[in-house]
């Protein structure tokens, strides 16, 4: 098949740019190619950034779409991004990840940056430099407002003091975004490490990680370090509150790369079952690995679910992303890494070799995906902001839900582009969501449309009971951080997960056609909500079967373990040692 055949089957407009992305960099089971699992294997042994993959990613265009459309780059659509950074992270976290602190570091550009300061950063980042976000000190932790670091006003603009720690291409960046503290208050400070004087900035060393070896985590201390008036990025006093902002894009962006984490990990599982001897037969002939990996695979396509309808969000519903983005850090990260471990069991001892099945790429693939909870805030961060944003939608509304704003349709539509979406600069993030949650809120939608389904509509049914009583246990809690508030954000997020579930079932299940269209991925997807809400449901065995059975079908057609039907490179096979 011609590339642009293989282009032609991604229909949806979206989703183009990752296949276009997938055929680029050939298939990660391969050793010949740059972005192999063997070659992040052999770099992650050295403790060695894996220079193969990262030129692989620059010459494929990666970094281009870091850059927004509007300042010269191929960043036009988030959700079309999502693709993108799940192939990148389909092959390595390392490389990714690595990326993804530049896109931190420049996204405050983007959105409140002058236009002397958007163009320096694009020519930066287009001409392969790295960024990073100057965010996270050594006792600070969460607490942005405990910042030591200082700008002191001088005649023609300031000094910065600190030191900046635990921060992503530390080592390696052209430029920084500094948070730091001033008068009135906090701002963000553009520092181009080109322009240092010498003793000013003084790079720190790498810091030693379970995973992601291969990834430039580390910090720098900053002396006396001038910039100019110029490099002030939006207003003087609100850095703070710019670091909230640019957070609801990238920690939604850190679902993308735990979802491509988690395709190659059901990938190696699917296939070592396959091809493992047991008892005289394949290890998938048995039930247990047969229901492993129907729910790792459910997992995921909960985790997908949620993760594109807030990319998709980012596009065309951006003012709810301060409740959304959190909710989508906390769900996806943690869904795909319970994924690994799942296809983990699967695997039992060779989920620990370092060698041997997929050149010994899962056990790098299992310590890398496990800080992607951590990564733009902890789980406790993101259900404090969660029960935070709900806590003020509830003094807006009551108990009851206000009314829709916007359609589900496009709020669901993924892969189709409706309209332009606005450029970072274009709408600003808000505060607050303001108190409209149409993705739980319009749930008796669901329901209704699934009146032919017996089954299907009784699962939506408990879905929306935990959501009412939720809604109430919120509401009676007000502004308190006690345990049983995160434990309702907790509940709140798993809502969420089910009904964006249950939205692309109803929405978009024709136009994505495949597993997509399939009721058995919806079966046991809610269940594993459910299940996870603490509600008694009982598995539904034929749609594991029938899950497991697609599972096989996408890997052998070269597909990617996904409901959108994206073709991959042709896929490199090896067989398993029994």
């Amino acid at each position: 098949m011609s590339s642009e055949e293989t282009l032609a089957r991604s229909a949806l407009p979206l989703f183009r740019a990752a296949a276009e992305f997938e055929q680029i960099l050939g298939c990660p089971f391969d050793p010949d190619t740059g972005m192999s699992l063997s070659g992040g294997v052999a770099a992650d042994e050295l403790e060695a950034e894996p220079t193969a993959a990262y030129e692989a990613a620059w010459s494929a265009g990666l970094h281009h779409h870091i850059v927004p459309v509007s300042e010269g780059g191929r960043l036009a659509s988030f959700e079309s991004m999502v693709g993108v950074v799940r192939a990148a992270s389909r092959r390595d976290l390392a490389v990714s990840v690595g990326f993804g602190s530049t896109l931190l570091a420049a996204m405050p550009v983007w959105v409140w940056g002058e236009e002397k300061q958007r163009r320096k950063v694009a020519e930066l980042v287009l001409g392969g430099g790295w960024g990073t976000a100057a965010i996270s000190e050594k006792a600070a932790g969460s607490d942005l407002l405990a910042t030591a670091t200082r700008a002191m006003a001088t005649t023609d603009g300031y000094l910065l003091d600190g030191e900046k720690w635990l921060v992503g291409n530390g080592r390696r960046s052209a430029f920084a975004t500094v948070l730091a503290a001033s008068e009135p208050s906090f701002g963000l400070f553009l520092v181009d490490f080109a322009e240092a004087d010498a003793g000013t900035v003084q790079r720190l060393p790498k810091v030693a990680t379970h995973g992601l070896r291969g990834h430039d985590l580390s910090g720098f201390t900053l002396s006396g370090y001038p910039v100019d008036a110029d490099s002030v990025i939006g207003k003087l006093g609100r850095g703070v509150e710019m670091v909230t902002g640019m957070l609801q894009f990238t920690r939604t962006m850190v679902g993308a790369t735990s979802l491509g984490a988690a395709d190659t990990a059901l990938r190696i599982a699917t296939r070592h079952a396959r091809t493992r001897l047991l008892y005289g037969s394949a290890a998938l002939g048995l039930a247990p690995v047969r229901s492993l990996l129907a729910r790792a695979f459910a997992d995921v396509l909960v985790a997908e679910c949620t993760e594109l309808a807030a990319a998709r969000a980012l596009d065309v519903a951006r003012r709810r992303m301060p409740l959304w983005s959190a909710v989508a850090k906390y769900v996806v990260p943690s869904l795909c890494v319970d994924a690994v471990t799942s296809c983990g069991e699967v695997l039992s001892a060779r989920a620990y070799l370092r060698e041997g099945t997929a050149h010994g790429a899962f056990q790098k693939l299992a310590r890398d995906i496990a800080i992607t909870p951590v990564f733009e805030g902890t789980q406790l961060v993101q259900l404090d902001t969660v029960r935070g944003q709900l806590v003020h939608g509830a003094r807006r509304r009551g108990t009851a839900g206000s009314p829709a704003e916007l359609p589900l349709s496009l709020l669901f539509g993924f892969g189709e582009q409706p309209h332009s979406p606005p450029a970072p600069r274009d709408e600003l993030p808000q505060i607050t969501y303001g108190g409209v949650d149409e993705v739980t809120a319009l749930l008796e939608e669901a329901v209704d449309a699934l009146h032919g389904d017996a089954e299907l509509g009784r699962l939506a049914q408990l879905l929306c009971k935990a959501r009412d009583r939720n809604r109430q246990v919120l509401h009676e809690l007000g502004t308190a951080r006690t345990a049983e508030a995160y434990e309702a954000a907790r509940q709140h997020c798993l809502v969420h997960a089910g009904a964006c579930c249950l939205h692309t079932w109803i929405h978009r299940r024709h136009a994505l056609g495949g597993l997509a269209a399939d009721r058995a991925w919806l079966s046991v997807a809610l269940r594993r909500v459910l299940e996870r809400l603490g509600l008694p449901v009982e598995p539904d065995r034929d749609a594991e079967e029938h899950l497991v059975r697609r599972l096989t079908d996408l890997d052998d057609d070269d597909r990617a373990l996904s409901l959108v039907p994206l073709r991959l490179a042709p896929q490199h096979r090896e067989p398993t040692p029994a």
